[in-house]
């Protein structure tokens, strides 16, 4: 691996990226981070006091900004872009006046702020960098140009033209971000030794290069500061989050938010795992919280309640079953307050008084921050969270699938117990295809993730209902009994056993999908020392459920059709109701619909959620359900 450290032959390669004829794409916004990186690190080598040094390189520059500028033009409209395209055009009319390196160092570093925030284009490593890997790749793959300590001075770096980067140059680490040091990782740079990593090392291992080589020029001191200041200084933890450690460079955090800020970006590169366990949750609802806060000030009603939903979905969600396990009090709390911002910000509140409601929501932060203080959740609390994610998802899934399974057997439906397997085996597949997304190749935002399970939710209560009663009528139908007592397969009809299919298929990988995001936010807090208590976890729930689902097929076993018939139909209505409170408190934390809220207790495990919207929905679908089966009733009777 070598990092050119003036990057003469950037050109062709930076526009095959850039297409200028065409749309920009993701791709092409992170190299414009690398182009518009290597233009502030490498001016200094071209123009000296006002003096060009060296015409080729003054000739790069002016072909590198103009690039940027034309780069800029072709990406997306968005709000913001005009702003850009003003200091991408003003970089451009620097480098041809040969403005002083400190000008264009000040032009370079907002043009990055500006692509970061107008395009969101951060991306993150999924865990925390495994430096040790990191040490031993970079030995492998980059020491033998950059040297065995990264100073450049490799003996296959002798004859790069141009040479290897100084990874110990604080001059250059303080212009690079991880963004961009990943970017020129995964793409390369055409014309020198600097070849793309993308197709021979993982998406992880490239990160964690980033990280290694983006922290060897933070000194001991440097490093010890930082340690510091990020574990004592108020509000640095939620100033640090992982998009700042990842998108800015050290030279920007150093400007925008002072030396210890600076020292302790120095020590998260060097040890990214501080960073990675629920300070990263805790410290982005600060700032969502925040973010939220000041777009209300300014009158963005929508903008700041999507900030709001955001501080609660990807953040305070993430970390809620560890908080659970430890104190369970505290999270309704927070939960609470959290919600009393979104209802202050939805009602068109004042602004004092939205503020004063952010501000005791980050306190509950706070306290929550507090309580789960240290290396990680203890043992103890590890395996409660496992136990409970496990078991509270499952347990729903559970009962419908049992309850179709044991309906089936009792019928002796052979074709219809093989569908019903095939939904949820269908639906672990699925589920497991979602995991591999959520940690390769997708971001789950929280808003995508309450849609897709309020979705369905609803869908599967939908479904649910009708096979609820489906049971119901058909458990006083004399002529359905007689079939199912003679045992024969061919009285369900292909449209009920896809029904069937569908809705095993829909309970399962509702509460896969859950349990997947929620196994990800664990896994943050997890220590080599706790490791085994989260699998201790896993295995008590497993049992737990094994127990459940035993007891549910011997009882449906025992009972005659009849009653059988009537008791899982009361189970599936239930769990109907449930699963539509669920559905739709999902949708308004997405944003979807929208709440108006009632002094009513949460009652999570019944689907209850204090919103006008979800407790009118539930008492509808249970006077509904009892309507109906009154008439049934009747009808039987008569």
């Amino acid at each position: 691996m070598s990092f050119p450290q003036i990057p003469g032959r950037l050109f062709p390669v930076l526009l095959a990226f850039i297409c200028l004829s065409q749309p920009a794409t993701a791709n092409d916004q992170t190299a414009l981070v690398q182009l518009v990186e290597y233009v502030g690190a490498d001016y200094i080598n071209a123009v000296a006091d006002g003096v060009v040094v060296s015409p080729a390189e003054f000739a790069e520059m002016s072909e590198f900004s103009a690039l940027l500028a034309e780069g800029v033009a072709n990406l997306p409209e968005a709000e913001g872009k005009e702003e850009l395209q003003s200091q991408a055009n003003e970089l451009q009319l620097a480098v041809a006046g040969q403005a002083s390196e400190q000008q264009v160092k000040s032009l370079t570093q907002a043009i990055r702020a500006s692509l970061v925030r107008v395009y969101g284009i951060p991306v993150a490593p999924k865990q925390a960098p495994d430096m040790a890997q990191a040490a031993s790749l970079y030995q492998a793959q980059c020491a033998a140009c950059h040297g065995q300590s990264g100073q450049g001075d490799g003996p296959a770096g002798v004859a790069l033209e141009p040479a290897p980067t100084d990874f110990t140059e604080v001059a250059r680490y303080n212009g690079r971000s991880l963004l961009g040091l990943y970017t020129t990782i995964t793409q390369g740079v055409d014309g020198t030794g600097m070849a793309a990593y993308e197709g021979s090392l993982s998406d992880e291992q490239r990160w964690a290069l980033a990280f290694y080589v983006g922290a060897k020029a933070v000194t001991a001191d440097v490093e010890d500061a930082g340690e510091a200041a990020f574990g004592t200084i108020p509000g640095m933890k939620a100033g640090l989050s992982l998009d700042t450690l990842v998108a800015q460079a050290p030279e920007d955090v150093l400007d925008s938010k002072g030396p210890e800020a600076y020292a302790a970006l120095g020590y998260l590169r060097a040890n990214p795992p501080a960073l990675f366990n629920k300070n990263r949750f805790i410290a982005l609802s600060h700032d969502k919280l925040a973010l939220a806060d000041v777009l209300y000030q300014q009158g963005d009603q929508r903008a700041a309640k999507a900030a709001a939903l955001s501080a609660y979905l990807d953040g305070f969600e993430m970390i809620e079953q560890q908080l659970a396990a430890v104190d369970a009090a505290l999270l309704r709390e927070a939960e609470s307050r959290f919600m009393a911002v979104r209802e202050a910000i939805d009602r068109e509140r004042g602004t004092a008084e939205v503020t004063a409601k952010v501000v005791s929501a980050r306190a509950a932060l706070d306290d929550a921050a507090a309580v789960l203080s240290g290396d990680g959740l203890s043992p103890a609390a590890t395996m409660s969270a496992s136990f409970f994610i496990l078991f509270r998802e499952g347990l729903e899934a559970l009962l419908v699938v049992a309850a179709l399974l044991t309906f089936t057997r009792k019928a002796n439906a052979v074709r219809a117990t093989r569908h019903i397997h095939l939904g949820w085996v269908a639906a672990l597949v699925a589920g497991g295809l979602t995991w591999y997304l959520a940690n390769t190749l997708i971001h789950f935002s929280g808003a995508s993730r309450e849609i897709t399970e309020g979705a369905a939710g609803i869908v599967a209560a939908l479904i649910l209902f009708y096979v609820g009663f489906w049971m119901h009528s058909n458990s006083h139908s004399q002529k359905w009994l007689g079939y199912i007592r003679e045992k024969v397969d061919s009285a369900l009809g292909n449209g009920t056993v896809w029904v069937l299919t569908f809705v095993s298929f829909i309970s399962v990988y509702r509460e896969i999908f859950e349990t997947i995001l929620f196994y990800q936010a664990l896994w943050s807090q997890v220590t080599p020392l706790t490791m085994p208590y989260l699998f201790y976890g896993i295995a008590a729930a497993v049992a737990g459920l094994a127990v459940v689902c035993v007891l549910f097929f011997r009882i449906g076993m025992k009972l005659p059709l009849s009653q059988f018939f009537r008791f899982t139909s009361i189970v599936l209505l239930v769990l109907s109701v449930i699963l539509l409170g669920k559905g739709i408190a999902a949708l308004q934390e997405a944003g979807v619909i929208s709440a108006f809220y009632l002094a009513v207790p949460t009652v999570d495990w019944l689907g209850v959620y204090p919103t006008i919207q979800g407790v009118l929905a539930q008492v509808i679908a249970v006077m509904l359900g009892a309507m109906l089966w009154l008439r049934g009733n009747t009808q039987a009777s008569s």
